[in-house]
């Protein structure tokens, strides 16, 4: 008996001998007529695509099982309430959505109006989560000095153009381009020339119809401007009227003109302030060469598009944007006329940042970025002239709070059963090699009390994710705890034992939803029988991203910064992006007479070193030694007032800082280089090489085919209409 208690004793200080652990149980079996199926991966695809799955609409058709690592959902967008430092929220970067994000938005909506949140909760609506943002900034070196100081290049004021991001497909066509145009021909700003909505099924050449509204805002020298106008006029024709538009004379319309403006580049330039019609507001006292440089950029765009898109008759299709992926965006820019200075500038620097568009993350010179010049060509016009009411929405919260706390509570509503703590560690097809026949998972942990984790914890008024497990609810937490286990790191190997599934048994389908980096490993039995698999793999490119948030006394005005709510890029290397995230603090949990007054959130592409250990320490360190420098080098420019960063600590300037490495393999950020990259892909509206496998996420192919929320969204509904015919296709945007 003494024994017996003895190693009860031992057993719970976690030093005596431990039983195996049970095997975990399979999915349930599916009611009759039901079809298994399981996605592996929490991140945004996985969980979009589990909640299309089980859309009413969808008659109960599919029994759910979700599997994802460690304790949270999110992937790359994962966030985490920090408790121990005023329930700050920590995020792997900065996270915005763009206004053209059709299918994100339309995905979430529905989300927040199934979601059932409990009286008083702040978030009543999508819109009070959801937070609009028209001012954005760019930095140029174009100011005085040698070499040249940085300037920032203000965006003022983007027009609240019409509807929501997310309403139902079509927009109506009413307050389009057209009718911006036609506003300024009142306004008496614009030529007068024949003004045509655009239909749904033509929305590029909308998009271009209001770039050339924009471009005609523009005032150039006296002796150009005839030109500049006739050109843009032609240019105009041909998006109208197509079919009779002499293509070789536009051509040598917009080539000439865009020849001239080169050689103006650093010569006078005047810039106009439209009225109220105006995109958004162009700022007289700009240099005038970006003046040059923004005419340059569009009429390159006009001109290619109409050579390259247009030209090339309705039946290309998509096979016209498919044609320029071979091609970088620049080099495909430079075919088209526009110049060298246009091609350093500012807007295209931002775009290239943006995505992460840099060859194993050296984002010293643009020469080293590489973007496909079809999906490129496309983002940039939605990104630009295609968003619904703002260019970009900022987060009130954490994206865990306003993304994954709704979906996971939706999800669990309706009955998905989702597995914390499972890791995937291999993929096998059958014998035939025509499925995939087993899954093995390794589970990381199990629960005390054998039910279900719950991940989440209370912030204020918020539900929301924290930065680490909830040791107490995990079997030997306190041990794990103490070792400072990170399930989310692929250099833990914690493991509590295997789980098999099979086909037929245990699922009908699977979804992978799991980066590709990290399937390069676990799906090497795939590949090693699917010629596609091994094309798909090869070709796919990653980069590691470093983050940094910093939490500081002052506010915005006070540390320097004159130009309200902040969203920034082009700026120096290598955090060249910045937001500013204020408005989040008041869902932290700060003392009142030591809250920070704001909160900036800076990111941009991480290089890994040539030599020497890769690891969370090593990475880690790196990232804060990258993040000092660049303090003591560059915040001067952006916080005039604020003190040297080496005295922050003794003046208080700094509460408190988040840096972050993202270099693993479910963290890195899916690139679209030029090339065979995005022929490359699978498309998750067909099975993926197996005939009961589908991939979902941002490294398929969509109509961005980059890293970046929509696409892993689109995937998602796409994969879900391939299986239940929901969402329809037509309310899926994909052109």
């Amino acid at each position: 008996m003494l024994i017996q208690v003895l190693c009860c004793v031992l057993g719970r200080l976690g030093l005596g001998p431990k039983p195996e652990p049970p095997p975990a149980p399979p999915p349930p079996a599916p009611p009759a007529g039901k079809q298994n199926v399981v996605i592996l991966g929490g991140g945004v695809a996985g969980v979009a695509t589990a909640f299309w799955l089980t859309a009413p609409q969808q008659n109960n058709r599919f029994k759910v099982t979700l599997y994802t690592q460690g304790w949270r959902l999110g992937g790359k967008c994962a966030s985490g309430r920090n408790e121990s430092q005023s329930n700050r929220i920590e995020e792997h970067g900065l996270h915005l959505l763009m206004g053209c994000y059709q299918n994100a938005f339309a995905t979430i909506r529905s989300c927040y109006e199934t979601w059932h949140r409990p009286a008083g909760h702040p978030f009543k609506t999508w819109r009070d989560a959801f937070l609009p943002q028209r001012n954005v900034t760019l930095m140029e070196q174009d100011g005085p000095g040698a070499p040249s100081a940085w300037m920032p290049w203000e965006f003022s004021d983007f027009v609240q153009l019409p509807g929501e991001p997310g309403d139902p497909l079509p927009l109506t066509p009413s307050a389009t381009a057209a009718d911006l145009i036609q506003a300024n021909i009142t306004n008496g700003t614009v030529p007068p020339f024949r003004a045509q909505v655009a239909t749904p099924g033509r929305s590029m050449e909308h998009l271009i119809l209001h770039m050339i509204d924009l471009l005609r805002t523009l005032d150039v020298p006296s002796h150009l401007a005839p030109h500049y106008q006739m050109a843009l006029g032609k240019l105009h024709e041909a998006m109208v009227s197509p079919a009779t538009a002499h293509v070789p004379d536009v051509l040598e319309s917009l080539e000439a003109v865009n020849r001239e403006l080169a050689i103006l580049t650093q010569q006078p330039l005047s810039v106009t302030v439209p009225g109220m019609a105006a995109h958004f507001m162009l700022n007289s006292a700009w240099p005038s060469s970006r003046a040059a440089n923004l005419a340059s950029i569009g009429l390159a765009i006009g001109y290619g598009y109409l050579r390259d898109i247009l030209g090339q008759g309705d039946d290309q299709g998509e096979a016209a944007y498919d044609a320029l992926n071979d091609q970088d965006f620049r080099e495909w820019l430079a075919s088209c006329w526009a110049s060298q200075a246009a091609l350093d500038s500012a807007p295209i620097r931002a775009l290239y940042d943006l995505a992460f568009a840099f060859v194993d993350g050296d984002a010293s010179t643009l020469e080293n970025g590489s973007m496909a010049a079809g999906v490129a060509l496309r983002f940039a016009c939605e990104v630009a002239f295609g968003y619904r009411n703002a260019p970009l929405w900022r987060m009130a919260a954490g994206t865990g709070d306003t993304v994954f706390v709704p979906f996971y509570e939706v999800l669990r509503e309706r009955g998905v059963d989702i597995r914390f703590f499972h890791r995937v560690t291999e993929l096998r097809p059958t014998a035939d090699g025509s499925r995939v026949g087993e899954i093995d998972l390794s589970r990381q942990a199990e629960t005390i009390d054998g039910e279900p984790y719950r991940p989440l914890v209370d912030a204020g008024s918020l539900k929301a994710w924290p930065n680490q497990p909830d040791w107490n609810q995990l079997v030997d937490g306190a041990l794990l705890k103490a070792q400072n286990t990170d399930f989310e790191s692929s250099f833990c190997t914690t493991s509590v034992g295997a789980v098999a599934l099979k086909a037929g048994a245990d699922y009908d389908l699977a979804i992978l939803a799991i980066p590709p980096a990290v399937l390069e490993k676990v799906a090497a039995p795939l590949a090693a029988v699917s010629p596609h698999w091994q094309t798909a793999i090869s070709r796919s490119c990653s980069v590691a991203t470093a983050a940094m948030q910093l939490w500081m006394r002052d506010s915005m005005p006070d540390l320097g910064w004159p130009y309200g709510p902040a969203v920034l890029s082009a700026y120096a290397e290598p955090y060249d992006s910045w937001g500013d995230m204020s408005a989040v603090i008041p869902y932290e949990g700060w003392p009142a007479a030591t809250a920070p007054k704001s909160l900036a959130y800076f990111c941009g592409c991480m290089k890994l070193p040539p030599t020497g250990p890769v690891d969370p320490a090593t990475m880690l360190q790196l990232a804060q030694t990258n993040e000092n420098a660049w303090l003591a080098d560059n915040i001067r420019f952006l916080w005039e007032q604020v003190p040297a960063p080496a005295n922050w600590g003794m003046t208080g300037a700094e509460i408190a800082r988040y840096d972050r490495a993202n270099f693993e393999g479910s963290e890195l950020y899916v690139q679209t280089p030029a090339g065979d990259n995005v022929a490359s892909r699978f498309s998750s509206n067909r099975s993926a090489g197996f005939s009961n496998l589908y991939v979902v996420g941002d490294w398929t192919k969509t109509r961005f085919s980059g890293g970046c929320f929509e696409s892993a969204v689109e995937s998602a509904m796409l994969a879900a209409n391939a299986l239940g015919d929901f969402p329809p296709l037509a309310e899926i945007k994909t052109t």
